[in-house]
């Protein structure tokens, strides 16, 4: 009896402790997550697949999770996913973006079809007539002004790269007069733009052309602005040849001439210390020209046929150097030389090769400027430049000018001229704004200048005869000589004074009230 209780007890025990062993494991797997899988395909509007669509899978936060490509099938899969709430993107080139919500339970999920709509494109275009021009309400923006950044530069149909020349016609010729264009290169007038095509940044027409901050109306005025340093390395480079294998042969030549172009012009701009503060710009120039005169005379012994040689050299070279020494300080200086020669010059027709005139024009300048901001309300600008050029002709030999008319013209050129200039030209503008004003005032001096002219042409006389006969006959018909020094040196100066406010009164509404007192001009003629 004894040892059958003591079965029993151990079988009791035996069977109580295989049920909690198993509710244990029960319970541990009910714990852990099951896994389930995002299976669907991408299809357009039509029921045809989108394969390579891209898939993106996220949480219902937003949060991505997963990403995938539709097969060649337009199907796509994302396996061993909880349970909960997801959200899939499909993308696709030519559709529109498509969000699909997905919630995944107990049950597992059908295969989800994502249709994308097709993607459309919306554009507006705004046609106004040249019976609406567009108006501006500044001062600066009158209807005749033009604005020409470098962009337009470079498509503007210019020859030899001669911006001036080429802008100039869009100047009002009853504005130019017999004065010639006014060119102000950063807000000094110049004699030339001081850089080479390339380095030119902006080029302003009639802009203003009632302000008093320089000294001709504007209606015949052109606005350089030149282009500054940089913190990179820029550059540009033009090239131009020519050749006379594809021109005409010359009637009146002997041999078919042996001319030619050739011209080289760009500029560079970048850093010279790190960080910026310093920077250059370099413009350079050279233009080679090999031209002929051709001859075509009647002399005593019968008829002159002959090529002569007329090259023309130029060479334009300029170096700026920028720097700032805050950002409301900022200076740069720059020095800039020019030569051109011409040789044989007036040779050709019946022109001999005697009375030709050899041409040498060099100049010097250079530009200084500084700008200064005091404030958010005062800024002083100060600029000007100095220079010096000399410009001289010189005959080929000093004999009497011969010209018999109809026949030809021998003998020396009698063009012996020379001109020298020292100038100097300079702006101090101080600006001030506030509220509805903008106020600039200062001083302009147009010009200092010392001017040279030494004429010595006609020193030796020239004979104009009236036919061949009358010159073999020694019966000139004219004889012009000049005498005297021919020596003058010219002292100018040209000062004023200027005041100008612009007044913003509505908002399409400005009114400029300003007060110059005229340029007062000190000259004298010392012989």
């Amino acid at each position: 009896m004894a040892f059958r209780y003591k079965t029993f007890l151990i079988l009791l025990a035996t069977l109580n402790s295989r049920p909690a062993s198993v509710w244990a494991q029960q319970k541990s797997q009910q714990a852990e997550p099951l896994a389930y899988a995002i299976s669907g395909t991408v299809l357009d509007p039509s029921g045809a697949i989108i394969p390579g669509a891209q898939v993106t899978l996220a949480k219902e936060d937003g949060t991505s999770i997963g990403q995938t490509v539709a097969d060649d099938k337009g199907s796509f899969r994302f396996d061993n996913m909880n349970s909960g709430k997801y959200r899939v993107l499909a993308q696709a080139v030519g559709f529109r973006d498509t969000k699909t919500d997905v919630n995944i339970g107990a049950r597992p999920r059908a295969e989800i079809r994502i249709t994308l709509p097709v993607d459309t494109h919306t554009e507006s275009v705004t046609v106004a007539g040249d019976s609406a021009p567009q108006v501006n309400t500044e001062i600066s923006g009158n209807q005749s002004s033009a604005t020409l950044d470098q962009s337009a530069l470079d498509r503007v149909p210019v020859f030899d790269q001669d911006y001036i020349a080429a802008i100039s016609r869009f100047l009002d010729s009853t504005g130019t007069g017999t004065n010639g264009v006014d060119l102000i290169v950063n807000g000094v007038a110049a004699n030339g733009p001081g850089v080479t095509a390339s380095a030119i940044q902006e080029v302003k027409v009639n802009q203003n052309p009632y302000s008093p901050l320089f000294a001709r109306p504007g209606r015949a005025r052109l606005e350089i602005t030149t282009k500054s340093g940089t913190s990179d390395f820029h550059g540009s480079l033009n090239f131009l040849f020519r050749d006379s294998i594809f021109d005409a042969r010359n009637a009146f030549a002997v041999v078919k001439p042996p001319e030619q172009r050739r011209y080289f012009e760009g500029s560079i701009t970048g850093p010279l210390t790190q960080g910026g503060k310093t920077s250059f710009l370099l413009a350079l120039n050279e233009d080679f020209l090999d031209l002929q005169g051709i001859v075509h005379a009647q002399g005593v012994n019968g008829l002159i046929q002959d090529n002569v040689p007329n090259p023309t050299r130029h060479f334009f070279g300029s170096g700026r150097i920028f720097h700032d020494f805050s950002p409301n300080d900022q200076f740069w200086i720059g020095y800039s030389y020019e030569r051109r020669t011409v040789q044989n010059q007036g040779v050709g027709g019946t022109v001999l090769p005697e009375a030709g005139a050899d041409t040498n024009f060099q100049e010097h300048e250079i530009n200084v400027s500084y700008r200064h901001v005091a404030s958010t309300k005062w800024v002083n600008q100060l600029r000007f430049l100095v220079g010096h050029f000399d410009n001289r002709t010189a005959s080929l030999n000093d004999e009497p000018a011969l010209i018999v008319q109809g026949a030809f013209a021998g003998g020396g050129a009698q063009a012996n001229f020379r001109r020298t200039e020292y100038h100097f030209d300079g702006t101090d503008i101080v600006s001030y704004a506030s509220g509805k004003h903008a106020l600039n005032f200062g001083i302009d001096v147009p010009d200092i200048s010392r001017r040279g002219y030494d004429d010595f042409t006609n020193t030796t006389g020239t004979y104009t005869f009236g036919s061949l006969a009358a010159y073999q006959a020694g019966q000139p018909s004219t004889f012009l000589l000049q005498r005297g020094t021919g020596h003058l040196i010219f002292l100018e100066k040209v000062l004023g004074v200027f005041v100008e406010d612009n007044i913003r009164v509505k908002s399409n509404l400005s009114r400029m009230l300003s007060s110059t007192k005229a340029p007062r001009t000190f000259s004298k003629k010392i012989r």
